[in-house]
C-alpha cells in the first residue's frame, strides 16, 4: 500500500524540531510550547485530509476520518508526543507519525472503508511533567476520574488543569471511551530494547504488556560515628538495604523468563563518609506479564525486607507507589498483523513488552495490537535512541494494511 517514506521522515523531523533542549536530546513536556507546537503540526496535517478534530478529556486528541457508514465503532491508531527530559526522537513519535501517514494514504488513495478511522494522540504518556505515566489514556478510558486532574501537579506546583488552560486547550468532547466506541486499537512503537535487533527481525508483534508493581521502601536505623561504633552494635540502614537489593536481583532471576526487577533510586541519610547511615529509602520496580509470578516476586521481596530488618532490629516501611496489571493483547489482532507482516515478505517475532503503553489501557475496552520496530543497540529515553526509517515505513505499511481490513 502507498506509504511515502520521505514524507514519513519529514514528519518525524518536523515534530522533533519542537524541542526545549536542542543539542541535548529531545524534551517535549506535556502542554509545553514545544508539545503544543508538535500537536498543532500533526493536527494541521490531518485537517488537510479532511479529518474532524476533537479534544477529549485530559487533552487527548482524536482526528476522525469518517467511513461510508457514517457511524459505528472506530479503528483507532496512534501514540503520544510527550517525552522524557533529554529523550530520543522516536519514542511515541513513531506511533503518531505512522498513524498520520496511514490516514493520509487512506484518503489520498480513496481506499474504501466502512468504519471510521481515528488518529489519536494521548497526553502525558511518559509522566515526565505530572509524575503519572499513562495519565491521558487513564482519564480517557475511565481508569481515573477527570475530577482528579487538579490534584496532579508539576514541579512548579502548576496543576494539570491549569497547564491545559495556560496552553489554550479546551475540551470539546468530554466523552469517556466505551467498548462500543472502538472496533480496535493499533499502535506502532519502537521496541526500546535490543531483542529484535539481536534476533535479526524487523517487526515485533506484542503478545502481552507486563504488569508493574513499584515499591517505596524506607529503612530506619541509627546514625552513629563510623570509627567508634563496634560492628556488632551498629544499626546500619544501608547494610540492610544492600542485602535486600542483592536479593531483589536473585528473586527476579528466579521468577520466570520475562521477570525483571530494578532498584532505580536510593537515598541515604546523612550521607557522610564518617557516619553510619541512619536512614535509607529506595525504590523497587518489578515487572512480569504473568500476574501470579508478579505477585509472587513482590511477596518474596517484601518477606525478605521484613526478615533482613528484623534480624538487624531496624524499623522499616513499605509503601506501594504504583501498580499496573499485565495485559494480554488480542490474539485475533496479532494473527491479522502476522498475516500482513508476512505479506511484506518479513517474518515477525512475537514478544512481550516490558514497558507500559497507552494501548494497554484501551485493550481493556476493545481488541488491541502493537507493532514494534527495532531500536538500535536497544537504546531509548536518551539522545542515542534511533530506529531506521526503512523499518518505520515497514511498520506503517503493516499498520495501514491492517487498519483497512479492520475498518472494511
Amino acid at each position: 500500500m502507498p506509504v511515502q517514506m520521505k514524507r514519513l521522515r519529514k514528519d518525524i523531523e518536523t515534530i522533533n524540531g519542537f524541542n526545549a533542549t536542542p543539542g541535548n536530546g529531545i524534551t517535549r513536556l506535556t502542554f509545553s510550547p514545544e508539545y503544543q507546537g508538535a500537536v498543532t503540526y500533526v493536527v494541521d496535517e490531518l485537517k488537510q485530509i479532511g479529518a474532524d478534530i476533537s479534544i477529549g478529556p485530559a487533552g487527548n486528541v482524536r482526528a476522525r476520518v469518517h467511513g461510508s457508514d457514517g457511524r459505528g465503532p472506530a479503528v483507532m491508531m496512534g501514540s503520544h508526543l510527550d517525552t522524557v527530559a533529554h529523550g530520543g526522537q522516536f519514542d511515541g513519535v513513531v506511533g503518531v507519525a505512522t498513524a498520520l501517514e496511514a490516514a493520509r494514504a487512506i484518503v489520498e488513495d480513496q481506499i474504501e472503508h466502512r468504519l471510521p478511522v481515528d488518529v489519536v494522540i494521548f497526553a502525558e504518556e511518559e509522566g515526565s511533567r505530572f509524575s503519572r505515566g499513562l495519565l491521558g489514556s487513564s482519564i480517557w478510558t475511565g481508569q481515573i476520574d477527570p475530577d482528579q486532574l487538579a490534584t496532579f501537579k508539576d514541579d512548579r506546583n502548576i496543576s494539570y488543569l491549569e497547564a491545559m488552560v495556560q496552553a489554550g486547550i479546551s475540551v470539546d468532547d468530554d466523552h469517556t471511551l466505551k467498548p462500543s466506541d472502538i472496533r480496535a486499537m493499533l499502535e506502532v512503537h519502537i521496541e526500546q530494547g535490543a531483542v529484535l535487533e539481536k534476533r535479526g527481525h524487523r517487526i515485533g508483534l506484542v503478545e502481552a504488556i507486563a504488569g508493574i508493581r513499584q515499591l517505596d521502601i524506607t529503612i530506619k536505623g541509627v546514625a552513629d560515628h563510623a570509627g567508634t561504633t563496634p560492628m556488632e552494635e551498629r544499626s546500619d540502614a544501608l547494610q540492610a538495604a544492600a542485602r535486600i537489593i542483592i536479593a531483589v536481583d536473585d528473586i527476579a532471576k528466579n521468577s520466570g523468563p520475562h521477570s525483571v526487577a530494578t532498584v532505580g533510586r536510593i537515598l541515604c541519610n546523612p550521607a557522610q563518609v564518617n557516619v553510619i547511615p541512619g536512614l535509607v529509602r529506595f525504590s523497587v520496580d518489578v515487572r512480569n506479564p504473568n500476574r501470579e509470578l508478579l505477585e509472587s516476586a513482590v511477596s518474596k521481596i517484601c518477606r525478605t525486607v521484613a526478615e533482613v530488618c528484623r534480624e538487624r532490629k531496624l524499623d522499616v516501611e513499605i509503601d506501594r507507589m504504583a501498580e499496573a496489571e499485565p495485559v494480554a493483547l488480542s490474539q485475533t489482532i496479532i494473527a491479522l498483523l502476522e498475516k500482513k507482516t508476512r505479506k511484506e515478505n518479513t517474518a515477525p517475532y512475537r514478544m512481550i513488552s516490558g514497558a507500559g503503553h497507552d494501548t494497554a489501557l484501551v485493550a481493556g475496552l476493545a481488541e488491541a495490537g502493537m507493532i514494534f520496530v527495532p531500536s538500535r543497540d536497544g537504546r531509548s529515553h536518551c539522545p542515542q535512541e534511533h530506529t531506521r526509517i526503512e523499518d518505520i515505513a515497514l511498520g506503517c505499511e503493516i499498520l495501514l494494511d491492517t487498519v483497512v481490513e479492520l475498518a472494511a
